[in-house]
């Protein structure tokens, strides 16, 4: 670990164009997603009623990348983690990505 980062889970666990659940620490989880050579984590949870977002929808088609929440249609920004739509109110974590060694670590992204 430096400058924050956090392994969480090894790359080949993470397949292209699927959302993939991940431990991030004790209390929450994280989703990825990985496009090609990109990679996006947010959190797990939908902040309106805490629906997985790992069921939801992804779109990286457009300019913008999101995901959108399975239960009430909230949809958040995969790199802001911003709110897009709601009825959400607050936006999810959202985290820096890289792969090291085979590993994806994470960080928080700062504000």
């Amino acid at each position: 670990m430096d400058e924050g980062w956090i392994e969480i889970i090894r790359g080949e666990l993470v397949p292209d164009g699927k959302a993939t659940r991940a431990a991030y620490d004790d209390d929450s989880d994280l989703m990825l997603y990985r496009s090609g050579d990109k990679l996006f984590a947010v959190g797990l949870r939908c902040t309106h009623q805490g629906a997985p977002l790992d069921r939801g929808v992804v779109s990286v088609q457009t300019s913008m990348q999101t995901v959108t929440c399975a239960a009430h249609g909230s949809m958040f920004d995969l790199e802001s983690g911003k709110v897009m739509r709601g009825p959400a109110g607050e936006p999810v974590p959202a985290f820096e990505t890289r792969e090291t060694d085979g590993m994806i670590e994470v960080r928080p992204r700062d504000a």
